[in-house]
C-alpha cells in the first residue's frame, strides 16, 4: 500500500524459521491487521517492453487480493539499478477484470509471469506496515513499508532500518524486482523476452 503515491519499502527473503520467528514478535508487537490471498499478473506491452531494460523498473499488474481486483503501475527508481529506493505506485479497483484483460490484450499487452502469495499484515507504530509473505515457488520473506510521511526518502528508510535490526535483519538492500523478477530469475526466464 503506497502513501501518497510513493512506496517506500525492503523486501528480505527469510528462512521458514525466521519468518516465524518475526510472525510470533509481531503478533506480540504490532496490530495484526489481515490475512489474504494475492494473485498478481504482470503485464507488458509488446512495443517498449518493459523487460528489455537489464533491471526493470516499470510493472504494471492486474492484482487480485481475496475477492477484490486491482489495477496497479510502479515505476522504480533509480530506474535501471539493480538495488531501488522507492517507487512511484498508482492502483485503482476494477469492476471488471475480464473487461480489463480483453483493453490489455487489444492494446497488445501480454501476461509474463504470476505471482501467488499468501500474506499476514501488521501495522507497528502506526508508521510502518508489516508483510510476511509466503510466496509460491519462491519462500519466505518480510516486506517492510513506510505508509506514514517520514520527511523524507531517508528517515523513512531509516525507520524501516531500524525495524529489521530489531527483528535480527542486517539485509539493508531490497530484493531486486521484487517477487516478479526474483520469480523469472528462478525459473530462468529472459528478463529481455520478446514477445
Amino acid at each position: 500500500m503506497a502513501y501518497n503515491n510513493q512506496e517506500i519499502e525492503l523486501k528480505i527473503k527469510l528462512s521458514k524459521t525466521k519468518f516465524q520467528e518475526i510472525l510470533d514478535k509481531l503478533h506480540k508487537l504490532g496490530k495484526f491487521v489481515k490475512f489474504s490471498h494475492h494473485i498478481d499478473d504482470y503485464y507488458t506491452p509488446v512495443h517498449g517492453n518493459f523487460l528489455e531494460a537489464k533491471y526493470p523498473f516499470e510493472w504494471l499488474a492486474i492484482r487480485r487480493r481475496d475477492e477484490k481486483v486491482l489495477l496497479n503501475y510502479k515505476h522504480w527508481y533509480p530506474e535501471n539499478a539493480k538495488y531501488t529506493t522507492h517507487c512511484d505506485e498508482y492502483e485503482t479497483e476494477i469492476i471488471s477484470p475480464v473487461q480489463l484483460k480483453m483493453i490489455l490484450k487489444a492494446l497488445n499487452f501480454r501476461k509474463f509471469v504470476s505471482v501467488v502469495k499468501k500474506r499476514n499484515v501488521f501495522l507497528y507504530k502506526d508508521g510502518l506496515e508489516i508483510a510476511l509473505d509466503e510466496v509460491k515457488d519462491l519462500g519466505y520473506f518480510v516486506e517492510v513499508e513506510a505508509v506514514k510521511d517520514f520527511g523524507s526518502l531517508k528517515n523513512a528508510r531509516k525507520a524501516i532500518f531500524i525495524f529489521t535490526k530489531s527483528m535480527g535483519l542486517t539485509e539493508t538492500k531490497t530484493v531486486p524486482g521484487g517477487y516478479a523478477s526474483e520469480l523469472m530469475r528462478r525459473r530462468r526466464l529472459a528478463m529481455r523476452e520478446k514477445f
